[in-house]
C-alpha cells in the first residue's frame, strides 16, 4: 500500500508496518479500549509546554453569541484567535467581541484562554466538509491584525477563496450574473458570500427595489419582498437567485397592479354609501376637535390646485400630524385623497384596520416593502386622485426634519402631479412619540407653492434623478420651517 511513484509520501503516511497515519491521537486503557483525544492537525504546544486542543478552545468561545467564527492558532507560543463577530453585533463587533472574550476566558483554564485575537468580516477558509483550513489560518490572521481586509475591500473574493459549496453556487449562470452585477455596482467594498447585504453594502428596502429590477434585467428572475426578506447574506441572494424566483421583475410604478395582491388592491376600492357616509361624520369631528383644542390654523391654503391632482409633501413628528392637515381640507378634496399610512398602526387592531379604510389610508412600510409601497402610490397618482406622502418615512422623535427617502423622488419622477411642501409647526409638542394623551397646543401649518417635482432633478444632491428630486424637496420643506 501507498502512494504510486511517491516513496516520500507514502513513509510519511504510513508505518512501517503498513499502519495509515491518521493524525488521530487517543490512548488505549487498561481494557484494551481506544479513546481518542483530539487530531494531531489542532494540537498546538504552547510556550508553556502545554499541549491544547484547538476544537476544544474554539467551542467554548463559540458558546458566546457575539462571535460567528472563531479559529485558533498557535503564534510564538502563544493562543490567538481570528474572529468572525456576529452581525447582529454593533461597532463593527469590536466591543461585543471583547466582552465576550472576557466571559468565556473566565470559564477556561489559564493556558487554554488565548492572548490575542484578530476580527475579520470575511468568513473563515473551510473544507466542503465545512472543517477549518487551518494552513491558511495564519495568513489570515496576519491580515487582519494589520488591517488587510481594507487593502482587499476593493476586490470582491476570488471563486479559489470559497468554499466548495459556495463554488458549485456560482456555477449557476443567474447566480453568476448576479456575483457580477454586485461586483460592478459595489466597488470598493468587500464582497464574499457571507457579506451582509444590509450592514456591508448598506442596502436598505428602496436600494432592495432597483437591486431586484438590475437582477431581473441580468438573470431574468424577479425576487419577491417574501424572498428578500429571508436574505441575510449575499450567499441567501445567489440562492434565491438559482431557485428561480418568480418570473420576470415587474416595476411597480410602471406596471403597479401586477405588484399587489387581490388582498392589497382591497384598500384601493371605493367606500360604499355607509361607509361613505361614517367617513364624512368622522371628519367634521375631527374637524371640531382639531379647531377647538389644538387652535389650528393654516397658511398657503390657497396654493392647493383645483384644476389637477396634487402630492401633500409633509414632515412627520406626530400622530396628530394627519389629523391636522385633514381638518385643513375641504370635504371635496378630502373625498379625492389618499394617505400614505404606516402598516404598524393601520394593522394593530380591527378598530384601526376599519378607521384606515375609511379614511383612505393605504398601507405603507418603506423600511421593508417597498415595492408594495411604491405599487400603492403609483396607482393612486395613474387614476388623478391627491396623495398625502410623508417623505421622511418616520416620525421623528427629536422632531427635526430627517432625511426624505427616496421614494417620494421616484413618484414625482414618473408622475407629474403638483407638488406641495409642508410643514407642520406644533403636533410635536402636543403629542410626541411616546405619548398617549395629546395636551393643548397651538398647530400652525405652513403650505408653499405647488411645482412639478421634475423640476427638481438638477438641483438636489444625488447619483441618480430620484435621489436628487427627494434631496431638493426636503430642502424645500426646511424652508417652510
Amino acid at each position: 500500500s501507498g502512494y504510486r511513484n511517491l516513496p516520500d509520501k507514502t513513509d510519511e503516511a504510513f508505518t512501517e508496518n503498513g499502519w495509515f497515519r491518521t493524525g488521530d491521537l487517543g490512548h488505549f486503557d487498561d481494557n484494551g479500549e481506544l479513546h481518542l483525544l483530539g487530531r494531531l492537525s489542532t494540537l498546538i504546544k504552547t510556550e508553556s509546554g502545554e499541549k491544547i486542543q484547538t476544537e476544544d478552545v474554539e467551542a467554548a468561545y463559540a458558546e458566546e453569541s457575539a462571535i460567528r467564527e472563531i479559529g485558533v492558532l498557535g503564534e510564538k507560543g502563544k493562543l490567538v484567535a481570528l474572529i468572525v463577530p456576529d452581525r447582529a453585533s454593533s461597532d463593527d463587533g469590536k466591543d461585543a467581541v471583547r466582552k465576550a472574550i472576557e466571559t468565556a476566558s473566565k470559564r477556561l483554564p489559564s493556558h487554554q484562554r488565548i492572548s490575542d485575537y484578530a476580527i475579520t468580516p470575511d468568513a473563515l477558509p473551510r473544507t466542503r466538509l465545512g472543517k477549518i483550513q487551518r494552513h491558511r489560518l495564519a495568513e489570515r490572521y496576519k491580515e487582519a491584525k494589520k488591517g488587510g481586509e481594507k487593502a482587499a475591500a476593493a476586490q470582491p473574493m476570488s471563486v479559489e477563496e470559497m468554499s466548495g459549496e459556495d463554488h458549485a453556487l456560482l456555477e449557476d449562470s443567474s447566480a453568476q450574473s448576479v456575483w457580477e452585477l454586485l461586483a460592478k455596482r459595489y466597488r470598493g467594498k468587500r464582497l464574499t458570500p457571507d457579506t451582509s447585504p444590509q450592514f456591508d453594502l448598506g442596502i436598505d428596502s428602496l436600494e432592495w427595489l432597483n437591486l431586484t429590477l438590475e437582477i431581473g434585467e441580468s438573470s431574468g428572475v424577479e425576487l419577491s419582498e417574501e424572498a428578500i426578506a429571508r436574505i441575510e447574506t449575499v450567499r441567501d441572494l445567489l440562492r434565491e437567485v438559482t431557485e428561480g424566483g418568480e418570473g420576470e421583475a415587474v416595476d411597480p410604478l410602471k406596471n403597479p397592479d401586477e405588484v399587489l395582491d387581490e388582498k392589497q388592491k382591497q384598500w384601493l376600492e371605493p367606500l360604499g354609501p355607509v361607509a361613505a357616509g361614517t367617513a364624512r361624520f368622522l371628519y367634521a369631528v375631527n374637524r371640531v376637535l382639531m379647531r377647538l383644542f389644538f387652535r389650528i390654523r393654516a397658511e398657503g391654503l390657497e396654493h392647493l390646485p383645483e384644476d389637477r391632482q396634487w402630492v401633500l409633501t409633509p414632515n412627520h413628528v406626530s400622530y396628530l400630524d394627519p389629523f391636522a392637515i385633514a381638518a385643513l381640507l375641504d370635504w371635496s378634496q378630502l373625498r379625492n385623497t389618499y394617505w400614505a399610512g404606516w402598516t404598524g398602526i393601520i394593522f394593530a387592531n380591527p378598530l384601526m384596520r376599519f378607521l384606515s379604510r375609511l379614511g383612505k389610508i393605504l398601507p405603507v412600510e418603506p423600511m421593508r416593502a417597498a415595492r408594495s409601497s411604491l405599487a400603492f402610490g403609483a396607482i393612486i397618482l395613474k387614476k388623478k386622485k391627491n396623495l398625502v406622502w410623508f417623505p421622511e418615512g418616520e416620525r421623528s422623535a427629536s422632531g427635526k426634519l430627517q432625511e426624505f427617502k427616496p421614494g417620494i423622488g421616484m413618484l414625482l419622477e414618473h408622475f407629474p402631479a403638483a407638488v406641495i411642501p409642508v410643514f407642520v409647526h406644533g403636533t410635536h409638542e402636543a403629542l410626541p412619540p411616546g405619548k398617549f394623551f395629546p395636551r393643548p397646543h397651538a398647530i400652525r401649518i405652513v403650505l408653499g407653492k405647488p411645482f412639478d417635482g421634475r423640476e427638481l432633478k438638477g438641483k438636489g444632491r444625488g447619483e441618480k434623478p430620484h435621489q436628487k428630486i427627494a434631496s431638493a424637496l426636503q430642502h424645500k420643506v426646511a424652508e417652510l420651517g
